[in-house]
């Protein structure tokens, strides 16, 4: 019952939504009186059974019904096929218990008269007629005819044919059906010209060595008897196809498609299995000849133009396909008078519920009525008003407790209406109360969580602050240290080095200085990311910039022996930003260039691109080792790809958050090592007065 309810639900939902709309626009379920919702309910609630046979058992029983029928269908077909493959595999047994005769060797070597000669011709008219072939003849190797089973005109070398082609290199061969050379006694008994006919061949072997071949020549009509021997209804037919679509058994309505001119003899290699509206093969026939086996339930048109239900299955060794199809109308048939009866039992039955759902509810909804008008004059302030049904049933009992109930209302009503009215005052004031103080703890709630957050950014910092200097300054530190040990050791001597003294102090000079320009790159950069650096806006000439810039570093560059120059494109156009940051970024860029340049030049270019500037360093040093997908570690903060070189790895970071800062952008372009590199960054150009 649980799974029944489960479906109904699910396939059903929507006439929930679709009955309250009907009832919102036209108001059909409004009901406003107790008597026309019970006899509702009780129409309701009896016809439920009903309901659910036509939206669910019904539907049920009904795929039920098809699919026992289209499991019928689908039996009829393998066992078709079946008996098709039995047939063939019976031919195949005859033909090998031909070949093995002791006869056969003596014909095929000795001429016609001898004693083996009469015996197995003896032994092959036989079998021909016990198993109605048309005829059975061996032959040499060399396709020449030794003995036949025909006394009409024959063949005399088959050395040209496929069925002996397959034989004579070792294969017992099923060939398709096709149309015979000579005249061959049809159906009618006259002779015809392009008989359909089915051989089975088979090597002869003696020694050890294939000497011949036996044929048997097949007559088409026993596989139609095989194809009629399951019965499938009126309109129902099992046949045969080959691989180019044409049928090669006989079909059921042979008659009329002579009567249509669709074939002149037979069926047989006669009838291309088209659509008649389309053209195409059909649905059958074209999934059969995709080499699988299926089934169609809903229906395709056949090559008569009738509607179908039809069943496939493809045979790949002997290449034939096997198709039962049945009219679509007389398949439906026992569904067609399952759905006379059933409705016609369901209208008998929801009449019947009907009318009694309206004597019910007339009945049982009478006192309620009644009840319902006494209890309306009472909340009108009626309390006069009492119930009066002496039934002795639940509606009796009702009536009493209903009148005790009322002497009771009736009696609490005015202590009630006067204690009402001070409650009243007292909700007022406590709800003001309420209001203030939670207004104040919202309030302190908001407070908190915003100091929160603060304190949780701060301390963010604090940790990624104490990791950086601890990353950073191990190295300066310990050279210092070292430095310190070193000297320590050469004082203790007799005799003092002067020279080393002041390499010792340079070293420890040094590394100071790389320990307070670290430090101050490090707290720099740790306020830059915490977002409460405040820049100083302002217009910004970047030609100027660049010049001051250039000339101040132009002393440092020469000391290496490089040259620095500006590019200058004309006058650059004015940019919004904090002159001092955009310098720093400048400066470091051309610091980093000189660094990781030990000859050539270094040039600077600027120039203006759309909406934006855009500044290059470009110099002829080193290069760049990394994969161009990884040039982005350059920026990140501590990174540095030859870390022998003097410097910290935070000169790149700072810049790249300056520039970021400005809602600019800041990468690099290289050609490999040795080849130099070129860092550029771009700077939005101020909006003009005029826009």
């Amino acid at each position: 019952m649980e799974n029944l309810l489960q479906q109904l639900l699910k396939h059903y939902s929507h006439l929930k939504n679709y009955c309250s709309a009907i009832a919102h626009n036209f108001h059909f379920f409004s009901f406003t009186s107790i008597k026309q919702k019970i006899i509702f309910s009780s129409i309701l609630l009896s016809t439920f059974p009903i309901f659910i046979t036509i939206v669910y058992i019904y539907p049920k029983e009904e795929h039920a019904l098809r699919d026992a029928l289209i499991q019928n269908l689908d039996s009829i077909g393998h066992k078709q096929a079946e008996l098709i493959e039995k047939w063939i595999e019976e031919r195949k047994a005859d033909i090998w218990l031909i070949a093995e005769n002791p006869n056969v060797p003596g014909v095929i070597y000795k001429s016609e008269g001898s004693e083996n000669f009469y015996r197995l011709l003896h032994h092959l008219k036989y079998t021909r007629d016990t198993y109605r072939y048309k005829e059975i003849f061996i032959c040499d190797r060399n396709g020449d005819l030794k003995i036949t089973t025909s006394t009409g005109k024959v063949i005399t070398n088959v050395s040209g044919f496929e069925f002996f082609k397959q034989a004579i290199i070792g294969t017992t061969y099923v060939s398709p059906i096709v149309p015979s050379v000579i005249p061959i006694i049809n159906e009618y008994g006259s002779l015809e010209q392009g008989m359909p006919t089915l051989f089975i061949t088979t090597p002869v072997i003696y020694e050890r060595k294939i000497i011949g071949v036996v044929c048997l020549r097949i007559d088409v009509m026993e596989i139609n008897k095989l194809m009629r021997s399951v019965r499938l209804g009126k309109t129902g037919e099992t046949y045969l196809i080959n691989k180019e679509g044409y049928m090669i058994s006989e079909s059921k309505f042979l008659s009329s498609l002579k009567d249509f001119g669709l074939v002149k003899q037979r069926t047989t290699l006669e009838l291309k299995l088209i659509a008649p509206f389309t053209g195409n093969f059909t649905k059958g026939v074209a999934e059969c000849l995709k080499g699988g086996s299926g089934y169609d339930a809903n229906g395709y048109i056949d090559y008569r133009g009738k509607t179908v239900l039809g069943f496939w299955q493809w045979l790949p060794e002997l290449e034939w396909g096997i198709i039962a199809e049945i009219d679509k109308d007389e398949w439906y048939v026992s569904v067609k008078k399952l759905h006379r009866i059933t409705f016609s039992i369901l209208f008998l039955l929801t009449l019947a519920v009907v009318s009694f759902a309206f004597v019910f509810g007339k009945k049982i909804s009478e006192p309620i009525v009644y009840l319902t008008d006494v209890t309306k004059s009472i909340s009108e302030g009626d309390f006069s008003k009492r119930v009066n049904i002496s039934a002795k049933d639940e509606i009796g009992e009702l009536s009493k407790f209903f009148n005790k109930m009322a002497d009771f209302v009736e009696e609490k009503t005015h202590a009630l209406e006067e204690y009402t009215s001070n409650l009243e005052k007292i909700i007022e004031e406590r709800t003001k109360d309420l209001t203030q103080i939670n207004k104040e703890l919202e309030k302190q709630s908001h407070d908190l969580e915003k100091a929160y957050k603060e304190l949780l950014t701060l301390d963010q910092m604090k940790d990624k602050m104490i990791r950086d200097v601890s990353h950073e300054l191990k190295s300066p530190v310990a050279q210092v240290q070292m430095a310190i040990d070193l000297w320590t050791n050469e004082i203790k001597k007799d005799s003092l080095d002067r020279s080393k003294e002041e390499r010792f102090e340079q070293i420890i000079h040094s590394s100071l200085q790389r320990l307070r320009k670290t430090i101050e790159s490090i707290l720099d950069l740790s306020v830059l990311e915490s977002g409460r650096f405040v820049f100083k806006k302002e217009p910004i000439q970047m030609e100027e910039i660049i010049h001051q810039t250039v000339m101040g570093m132009k002393l440092l560059a020469k000391k290496k022996g490089l040259t620095l120059t500006y590019h200058s494109s004309g006058n650059l156009p004015v940019t919004i930003g904090d002159k001092n940051e955009i310098s720093r970024v400048l400066i470091n860029l051309i610091d980093n260039a000189i660094k990781y340049t030990e000859s050539g030049s270094i040039n600077i270019y600027g120039k203006c691109k759309g909406s934006y500037l855009e500044i290059s360093v470009e110099d002829t040093g080193m290069g760049i080792g990394l994969p161009k997908e990884e040039y982005s570690k350059l920026f990140e903060r501590f990174f540095q790809e030859h870390p022998t070189m003097y410097g910290s790895g935070v000169g790149l970071a700072l810049c790249k958050n300056i520039v970021e800062a400005h809602k600019g952008r800041i990468w690099v372009d290289c050609e490999g090592i040795g080849k130099g590199a070129s860092f550029k960054f771009t700077l939005p150009v101020a909006p003009s007065e005029n826009s």
